[in-house]
C-alpha cells in the first residue's frame, strides 16, 4: 500500500482505493484525468488470448475462494456482511473468504505461480498490467454485456487501470479515495487565521503554514504543514501546473518540464522555509500521525485519516479543505481504487462474474459508503444523502470532477519510486527540482524502453 505512506502495522478504513472509461478514448498521458471526464487511458498490453462469451450458470451447489487483505475489523466485518447476503439470494453459491496478510502482491504472485488462485480476488491497479497481459484475469466484458452492466456506470478513471488498450474490462472497481487537506482548526483559530475555504490557493496554503509554525526544540516546535517525500502528493501540484508523468502513449516521461519544476518547487517551499517537516522529525509513523499529536497543522491525506484520528485523536479538531487551486486557478487531486476480479482458468466463471457483480453494484457500494469506508465508484451514488450529512467527505468526492488516476501503467512502480527519490533529495537539498526530475525522467526512460 505505499501509496498512502502508512506503516504496514496502521491498517486504514477508506480503501487505497488506487485509479476511465471502458473505451479508453484518448488521454493525456498523465494519469486518468477526471473520474466524469471520458478521457481516461490504458498502457496495458491485451492478452493473447482470453474468453470471448459468457458462460452459463451451473446446477448443483458451488463453492467459490474469494480472498483479499484486511483492513480494520470494522470493515473486514461489512465485507463478511455483504458476502454472506450475497449466499442468501445465491443459495447454491457458498462464499470461502480468506485474507491474505503481509504482502498481498507478492502472496499472490506465489498462489499464481504455484496454480493456486482464488476464484475471486481484490486486484490492485499495480498488478493489473501483469495479470491482465499475462490472461490470468476473467474477461468480463462478455458479462456485462449479457447483464446490461456498462464500464460508463463506473467512473472512468477507475475502470481504466483494470482495462487493456482495446478497452476490455479485467476489473471491476470496487470502491476509490483521493487526497484533501486535513488542517486542525484549533491551531488556525490560535494563529488568528481564517478556515481555508473551497477557493484557496497555493499562496494561501504557504502563508498559512508559515504563520502557523512556532519554534521549540524537538519535542514542543510545531509545523504548518507536513509533507512527505512522495509523488502520490507532489503529483497533485503538478497535475494543476498542466503537467503530465508520461507522453500520451506512455513511452516517455514527461513530467521532467516547467510544470514539473514549478510544481516541485511549490512542494518543496514549505521544507525550505521549514514551515513543514517530514514526520521521522516529530516522532511520528507517518504525516498522519505528525498531524494527530498536533505537531503539524496540516497533513495532505485520505479517507484513511478519518477513521485514524476517531481511533487514536478523537479530541482533535478538524476540518477537510480541498486541495488548493494554483496560480492558474486550477486545481487537481490524485485518485486511488482497486477492483474485484475473477481468475481467468475458474472452474465456475458464471458464479464468479456473479460475486463481482454484486460486491460492486448498488447496495454493496451504498453500505460502505454509509458505513463510512469508501466512496463509490457508481456514478448514480453521487447524489447519496449520506454526503450533505457529512460534508468532509462530500470535499473529497468532489475530486470525481478534477482528479487524476496516480497509476502509470506497466511500469507504475519504477516511476513511483524515481519520483519519490527525486523528491526526496529536493527536500533534503541534495538537488534543485531540475536537476532531481531529469535524473528520475532519464532513469525512468531507461525502464520504459527495456
Amino acid at each position: 500500500m505505499r501509496r498512502l505512506i502508512i506503516p504496514l502495522l496502521i491498517v486504514f478504513v477508506l480503501v487505497l482505493s488506487a485509479c476511465g472509461g471502458g473505451t479508453n478514448g484518448g488521454g493525456t498521458g498523465g494519469g486518468q484525468q477526471g473520474l466524469t471526464g471520458g478521457n481516461a487511458n490504458s498502457y496495458i498490453a491485451c492478452p493473447s488470448s482470453t474468453n470471448t462469451g459468457a458462460a452459463a450458470p451451473e446446477s448443483g451447489t458451488i463453492t467459490l475462494n474469494v480472498a483479499g487483505w484486511s483492513s480494520s475489523p470494522a470493515e473486514d466485518a461489512l465485507v463478511q456482511q455483504n458476502l454472506n447476503k450475497f449466499q442468501q439470494t445465491h443459495p447454491n453459491i457458498q462464499v470461502k473468504w480468506s485474507t491474505l496478510t503481509g504482502d498481498y502482491p507478492t502472496k499472490m504472485r506465489a498462489n499464481v505461480a504455484g496454480g493456486n488462485v482464488p476464484d475471486v480476488f481484490y486486484l490492485q491497479p499495480g498488478m493489473a498490467p501483469e495479470y491482465i497481459t499475462s490472461g490470468k484475469l476473467l474477461n468480463l466484458a462478455p458479462y456485462m454485456a449479457k447483464d446490461n452492466v456498462k464500464a460508463a456506470d463506473y467512473y472512468s478513471s477507475l475502470i481504466s487501470p483494470f482495462t487493456c488498450k482495446n478497452g476490455t474490462v479485467y476489473g471491476i472497481p470496487k470502491d476509490w479515495n483521493t487526497l484533501a487537506v486535513f488542517y486542525n482548526k484549533t491551531m488556525f483559530q490560535n494563529a488568528g487565521l481564517q478556515l481555508p475555504t473551497a477557493d484557496w490557493t497555493w499562496d494561501d496554503m504557504r502563508a498559512d503554514a508559515q504563520k502557523l509554525t512556532k519554534a521549540g526544540n524537538s519535542a514542543t516546535a510545531t509545523y504548518g504543514i507536513t509533507l512527505p517525500a512522495s509523488s502520490s502528493r507532489w503529483l497533485a501540484f503538478m497535475f494543476a501546473e498542466g503537467g503530465a508523468v508520461l507522453n500520451k502513449d506512455g513511452t516517455q516521461a514527461a513530467f521532467n518540464n516547467q510544470a514539473g519544476i514549478d510544481s516541485l518547487n511549490f512542494y518543496s517551499s514549505f521544507a525550505k522555509d521549514r514551515s513543514s517537516v517530514l514526520p521521522a522529525d516529530v516522532a511520528a509513523g507517518w504525516a498522519g500521525d505528525a498531524f494527530g499529536k498536533q505537531r503539524a497543522a496540516m497533513a495532505l491525506e485520505g479517507g484513511w485519516l478519518i477513521p485514524y484520528m476517531t481511533q487514536n485523536f478523537p479530541n482533535v479538531q478538524y476540518g477537510i479543505a480541498p486541495v488548493p487551486r494554483s496560480a492558474n486557478g486550477k486545481r487537481a487531486d490524485l485518485i486511488f481504487t482497486n477492483a474485484w476480479s475473477g481468475y481467468a482458468n475458474t472452474k465456475h466463471p458464471e458464479a464468479t462474474w456473479e460475486l463481482i457483480k454484486y460486491m460492486t453494484g448498488a447496495e454493496v457500494q451504498t453500505s460502505q459508503l454509509h458505513a463510512g469506508f469508501a466512496l463509490p465508484t457508481l456514478s448514480n451514488l453521487s447524489s447519496d444523502p449520506y454526503f450533505t450529512q457529512n460534508p468532509g467527505i462530500k470535499v473529497m468526492f468532489d475530486a470525481a470532477t478534477y482528479g487524476y488516476a496516480d497509476n502509470y501503467g506497466p511500469h507504475d512502480a519504477i516511476i513511483h519510486t524515481k519520483l519519490d527519490q527525486a523528491i526526496e533529495k529536493v527536500l533534503l537539498g541534495k538537488a534543485d527540482a531540475q536537476t532531481a526530475l531529469s535524473q528520475a525522467a532519464s532513469q525512468i526512460n531507461t525502464e520504459l524502453q527495456s
